[in-house]
């Protein structure tokens, strides 16, 4: 699977990495956070060349895949340390993001390593991660061909951290026997077409428990932020507006779902429900008669379900806001360059190497994920891979954005995900509670 992760879900959890501030103290020179006097302290640490090293150096790469996923890295390291005699790339497949951060605090941290999109703002803004600047500037390395949602994952403030290696968002998966059977030739369209397929096709029995769900109201509610303007944000008045009308009306829709069938049926019938990653799992079972999963769900269903048919469609739209067809949340994987590295050159030159299109075809088609930069969508190369067409196509939209960069991530995807559920679940109305979210995050604004 992915490194990604997804906003408001039940089947993928955060990475979370608790007492962030606490342990970057030190990395920043400061107590505080996001300051000028870090800005300064980060820009300065930054170095100013890019010349390869004459001498032979070796770099440790610290990176969160493993199995599979692990040994196609290590196939890519193996091509670089034959192509580049003077630099030699030790990978060690590390998961624990906390022995990541552990490591720069203690001065003693790889040279390159991997992290998540969503923790790039929090990282870099406290000197964790070296911010890429003056590399890209004096290489003239093109970020133009990113897609941008992928890029923003990896820039805040002006400054851009990290380099984008996969992404990963969500689209509309459908049972097409359960759809047919219901009277539907194809999947819903519009959002108003969603909420009729997911109260049809949903199956109660006589005593009132369910068998089958025809969507789970628990669902994406960032992603169907998009479909409805939402946003996160304000750059201008550098507020944050979960109360933002986008945001209200995603969760009033699974409110409406939520309601129609109650907190504790729901809970009753989540609890019978397979693992994930089997042939149990809810839509492969036909529990679920849609699903909104990412591009890693068709290789799964080739291993665990392969006799399902299946079709995959966009996100439906509000028919309020047709222009934002085709949205999405991206999340993306990302390699930077920790605080204390001691060969930064170096590791820009992996780096960049790393993020060239063709290892990032390679990389990206071996691990099932999508490439982040828009010129490779249509390679070859991802032919095989199930499901890809769908999304490859779909990345060429305008309409896919990532959760805003900002160095309170952790917190403010915590108490929205608290909200959410307590919205649900009829602990307080979407007002008090996207209210209390606000009043709770605002204040972690400097």
């Amino acid at each position: 699977m992915s490194m990604g992760i997804r906003l408001f879900t039940r089947n993928t959890p955060f990475a979370v990495l608790a007492g962030l501030s606490l342990l970057l103290a030190s990395c920043s020179g400061s107590g505080s956070s996001g300051t000028a006097e870090n800005e300064d302290a980060s820009k300065s640490a930054e170095p100013t060349t890019s010349e390869p090293s004459q001498e032979k150096v070796t770099l440790n790469f610290w990176y969160g895949w493993t199995g599979p996923e692990g040994e196609a890295i290590e196939k890519l390291i193996k091509q670089f340390n034959d192509t580049h005699p003077n630099i030699s790339i030790k990978g060690l497949s590390q998961s624990d993001y906390q022995k990541q951060l552990t490591a720069i605090t203690g001065g003693n941290p790889p040279d390159i390593a991997s992290q998540f999109g969503q923790n790039v703002a929090a990282w870099g803004t406290k000197g964790a991660m070296l911010p890429l600047d003056n590399y890209i500037s004096k290489d003239a390395f093109d970020l133009n061909d990113f897609i941008p949602g992928a890029l923003a994952s990896s820039q805040y403030d002006g400054h851009t951290y990290a380099l984008p290696i996969a992404m990963h968002f969500t689209m509309l998966f459908y049972n097409k026997k359960l759809l047919a059977d219901a009277g539907y030739s194809k999947p819903p369209a519009t959002m108003s077409e969603l909420k009729e397929y997911a109260e049809k096709l949903s199956v109660v029995q006589k005593d009132g428990r369910l068998e089958v769900l025809g969507l789970w109201p628990g669902i994406d509610s960032y992603t169907f932020s998009q479909v409805y303007g939402g946003k996160f944000w304000d750059p201008e008045t550098k507020q944050v507006t979960p109360d933002d009308p986008g945001f209200k009306q995603a969760v009033q829709f699974s409110k409406e779902l939520w309601d129609k069938f109650g907190s504790e049926n729901l809970d009753r019938f989540s609890a019978s429900l397979g693992k994930y990653q089997s042939a149990q799992n809810p839509f492969f079972s036909g529990k679920y008669a849609m699903t909104i999963d990412g591009e890693w769900l068709p290789t799964f269903i080739k291993q665990f379900a392969p006799s399902l048919d299946y079709g995959i469609a966009p996100i439906p739209y509000s028919e309020d806001h047709p222009e934002l067809k085709n949205a999405g949340n991206i999340n993306t994987s990302v390699l930077y360059i920790p605080k204390g590295a001691k060969h930064p050159d170096a590791s820009w030159e992996f780096i960049k190497w790393f993020s060239d299109k063709q290892q990032l075809i390679q990389f990206t088609a071996a691990l099932g994920n999508l490439p982040t930069r828009a010129s490779v969508l249509d390679d070859p190369a991802y032919d095989a891979v199930p499901g890809f067409k769908e999304f490859t196509e779909y990345a060429k939209g305008l309409n896919l954005k990532s959760f805003p960069s900002l160095p309170f991530f952790s917190e403010y995807s915590d108490a929205l995900n608290k909200a959410v559920n307590d919205i649900l679940r009829g602990k307080s109305t979407i007002d008090e509670g996207l209210a209390g979210v606000k009043k709770t995050i605002q204040p972690l604004v400097k």
